[in-house]
């Protein structure tokens, strides 16, 4: 799938939250208004963004942005837990979405789960990314904003991942690897399995990343995924920042278990035949590049790895 879709001034956009609600109940007028100003694109919100709300709820209030014909882009404000609640209700109007033109999705971590929906059901021009209200409190660096934005608004020059490290000799081999993207939060995507939008890796470069989360708990669902037979007919794996930030950690205890997960990550490439490679420019940190679902990228492997959407 190419991208054929772009924004341009005045569009509007909606911000949404199908799962956890903003931390603040200023952040959704606080984003709308830096949207405006910086890039001139008028962005709705409902009461999800802000108040606790039954699934179904908040599942009509996403399947009106959905058939709003004037909305050109859906993105969250928050990650959290909850968006997969919604995906049966959502589901429920499947043949009719299915005629809907085309919207953007951007977001990351809980919204994993509808972005893999969309690409997969739709093949809608889903994107992994940061969030615009992380553009409004600059928790994500310039490049991020940049390359976001740019692709958005069809300006992209190439975006991609520029900074990969091979992790086993598969992925030092010198080759070209061409192939559709899929992936995001791998808690998230551990829930998929047997549901509506279990994830399709067939054939495909899969990109993995989490937050919050210990080394035992990220390779015992690596390994399980393995068990599974979900890895059986990919293409690569591209393992992203797996932030350690835990709430109630200490410096210390943070970069021990930075430590163990690095460790974890090339105990598991070493261990499968496929190329593993890994990168800190996507994730829940500053640098969080935008990939998108369902589209063809060149896979550079060898001394200089590097991932690029092609055209």
């Amino acid at each position: 799938m190419s991208i054929n879709l772009k924004l341009t001034s005045n569009d509007q956009i909606a911000l949404t939250c199908p799962g956890s609600i903003c931390r603040q109940a200023d952040h959704p007028q606080i984003t709308q208004e830096y949207l405006k100003k910086h890039y001139q694109l008028n962005a709705i919100f409902a009461d999800d963004t802000t108040q606790r709300m039954h699934p179904e709820k908040r599942a009509e209030i996403f399947l009106d942005y959905v058939f709003n014909d004037n909305i050109k882009l859906i993105t969250t404000l928050r990650g959290g837990e909850g968006s997969a609640d919604i995906i049966p209700y959502l589901h429920r109007h499947h043949e009719k979405i299915k005629l809907v033109s085309p919207k953007f999705l951007l977001g990351l971590s809980d919204f994993t789960s509808l972005l893999i929906y969309f690409s997969q059901h739709y093949h809608w021009p889903t994107i992994h990314g940061p969030s615009p209200v992380q553009f409004a409190f600059e928790r994500v660096d310039e490049p991020t904003q940049q390359l976001t934005m740019d692709l958005l608004f069809g300006n992209d020059q190439g975006s991609g991942l520029h900074h990969l490290t091979p992790l086993n000799d598969a992925a030092r081999e010198e080759k070209i690897i061409e192939a559709e993207l899929t992936g995001g939060n791998l808690s998230i995507i551990d829930i998929s399995i047997k549901d509506v939008w279990e994830i399709d890796m067939t054939n495909k470069i899969i990109f993995l990343e989490d937050v919050s989360e210990k080394a035992h708990k990220i390779i015992r669902t690596l390994k399980y995924f393995s068990r599974i037979g979900l890895f059986a007919h990919i293409k690569a794996v591209i393992l992203g920042d797996f932030t350690c930030d835990a709430i109630g950690c200490s410096d210390e205890e943070q970069e021990t278990n930075k430590q163990a997960i690095l460790k974890t990550l090339s105990s598991f490439a070493a261990h499968h035949h496929f190329p593993v490679l890994y990168s800190e420019q996507f994730g829940h940190g500053k640098t969080n590049l935008p990939l998108v679902y369902s589209t063809n990228y060149r896979l550079q492997l060898g001394n200089q790895p590097q991932l690029t959407l092609l055209k």
